[in-house]
């Protein structure tokens, strides 16, 4: 570049500028090493190599892509640090700021989340992920009127195809609020788009069992445990409904059908029985009293 530089310019370069150039140059090794080292999974180098790129210089993307390589080691905590500093520089930048809302929600710091939120609607009022963020942000609060409030601002503002996560979270607000009929409208609309979403269904079956719509509800978890036969609930709600008709046997090869298939995750290092899988053992057992069936 020295060379370079005297050629057109008749001008050496002042050591001061070749100090600047070699530390651009260093911190462009830094920063490509480590997006090289992240992909080939070296997560411990490539933060080492993100981490020594901004010391050298202070650079946006580079920020934002250490705030990511650290959520992937669950330090959320340090990715709320560096992308608040990326948010002292570019103050509006909507990604940045729901990215950061995100990670505040998921630390619980529900002041901080709330502000970042405010701070997006200030400039962007039709920014419909940041009613879902908010939404979410009162449910864990236990504010179930202003999350439904939140949930209908987003769904109202999301200007392409259903907003499905919001459709969703309000379809769950409503059952807690023992509102099944208007739950069940929310499922129905989402299931038009996604109808083998094994959550969706899960939410219309309960709905319909609140409904006292029995034979949809069965439909509907035995369609989930067809798409998906790790969701334990299905075998246990599909249990439940068989034995209050009092087909015990056939309610009893349900749930021990659900067991038998379920994934070796259901289980801790220590051999015990996790919430899940203790509670379809004790269903069972409530479908057979007398151990005709033991072995699972």
């Amino acid at each position: 570049m020295g060379f370079f530089k005297t050629l057109f310019t008749g001008k050496e370069e002042s050591e001061e500028e070749k100090q600047e150039q070699q530390m651009k140059n260093q911190f462009d090794v830094f920063k490509y090493d480590g997006i090289q080292a992240q992909r080939y999974g070296k997560t411990d180098y490539a933060l080492e190599c993100f981490r020594r790129a901004l010391e050298l210089q202070d650079d946006i993307e580079t920020r934002v892509i250490y705030a990511n390589a650290l959520v992937g080691q669950n330090d959320l905590e340090g990715a709320i640090e560096q992308l608040e500093k990326v948010r002292e520089t570019t103050p509006e930048d909507k990604e940045v700021l729901l990215n950061l809302a995100e990670l505040y929600f998921q630390t619980e710091q529900y002041e901080q989340m709330e502000g970042v939120c405010n701070a997006v609607l200030q400039f962007d009022e039709s920014e419909a992920a940041t009613h879902y963020l908010l939404a979410k942000m009162y449910k864990a609060k236990g504010d179930m009127i202003n999350a439904v409030a939140q949930c209908t601002l987003a769904i109202t503002k999301h200007a392409d195809a259903p907003f499905a996560e919001a459709y969703y979270l309000r379809a769950q607000l409503l059952f807690e609020m023992q509102q099944y009929k208007e739950a069940e409208e929310d499922i129905d609309t989402i299931l038009q788009y996604d109808e083998e979403n094994d959550e969706f269904l899960m939410m219309k079956g309960e709905c319909c069992e609140a409904l006292q719509k029995q034979e949809e509800a069965k439909a509907c978890y035995t369609k989930v445990k067809t798409i998906n036969p790790y969701v334990t609930k299905a075998y246990l709600r599909l249990g439940a409904i068989l034995m209050a008709e009092g087909k015990k046997d056939e309610a009893a090869k349900i749930v021990e059908e659900g067991l038998q298939l379920a994934p070796e995750e259901l289980q801790n290092v220590n051999g015990e029985y996790t919430n899940v899988e203790q509670e379809m053992r004790d269903a069972y057992k409530t479908m057979d009293p007398l151990g005709f069936n033991v072995g699972i």
